[in-house]
């Protein structure tokens, strides 16, 4: 996610897919952390700003975008970077400023302001894929590495994208009107089965079945508006954690019954 109003620097902190390690951009590079237990596994320094970096997996691989001041590069160019020998192996230019990045094994997801495009991951890109969507300044998309499942806002406020980006897959996509508001967040759960979401009202919290698009839960996390910063599944999917800028963190079961804590 993106760092807002931030005095050490700090521009963007993410995950990788397995949730094993996290990944910081900041003002003068990249630093990449384990998370069990917490330490730092490497450092990258461009002397220049990172607005947004993308882990696939464990592996040497990194998809920069530039950021903050002084970026190391424009903002409308992706660079897939590998560490072991310390330079770009690709890159893609785009017309508008790069919001987010997801990578699978095969593939590298660019979201910009409207639209979501996807490229084969190799030293070539070839776009394979390219969709509308609704004004998205957050740049949300969702990409299960197990599925090749791909979530975004749709071209309708409020709605949500299914396309299945997997080379053989001839799915058609999917529409879930999730909210009658614009999208804050989006989240899949690790085997992309289930999918969370919230409106920027923030005070409910819906989960889909991604197989019949049809609604699981409804979770309240408050009454007032609220800005919902991160949402996310566990392991087992059998637990929800919201967080917000009202300063709580809510935990809600999925078992059938919803439980909040703050």
């Amino acid at each position: 996610m993106k760092v807002e109003g931030n005095r050490d620097g700090l521009l963007y902190i993410g995950l990788n897919q397995d949730h094993s390690c996290f990944a910081c951009g900041d003002e003068v590079g990249v630093r990449i952390f384990n998370c069990d237990p917490v330490k730092q596994l490497q450092c990258q320094n461009f002397n220049h700003g990172i607005g947004h970096v993308e882990m696939l997996f464990r592996c040497c691989y990194l998809a920069l975008v530039g950021g903050g001041n002084d970026p190391t590069w424009d903002t409308t160019k992706v660079v897939v970077w590998e560490d072991q020998i310390q330079r770009p192996v690709c890159e893609i230019d785009m017309s508008r400023p790069v919001l987010s990045v997801k990578l699978k094994r095969d593939r590298i997801v660019v979201v910009t302001l409207e639209e979501i495009y996807v490229y084969t991951l190799d030293h070539n890109p070839v776009l394979l894929l390219c969709y509308s969507t609704s004004v998205n300044p957050a740049g949300l998309a969702e990409l299960c590495t197990t599925t090749s499942l791909l979530v975004f806002p749709g071209v309708d406020t409020g709605q949500v994208s299914l396309v299945n980006i997997a080379e053989d897959s001839q799915t058609q996509m999917r529409i879930i009107p999730a909210h009658t508001g614009p999208l804050a967040i989006l989240s899949l759960n690790m085997q992309g089965t289930m999918l969370a979401t919230a409106s920027d009202k923030g005070t409910l919290i819906r989960i889909f079945d991604t197989h019949t698009c049809l609604l699981m839960y409804e979770l309240r996390r408050g009454t007032n508006k609220a800005h919902i910063s991160s949402v996310a599944f566990n392991r087992l999917s059998s637990l929800l954690c919201v967080t917000s800028d009202t300063k709580t963190l809510h935990i809600f079961s999925l078992d059938g019954k919803s439980k909040s804590r703050s």
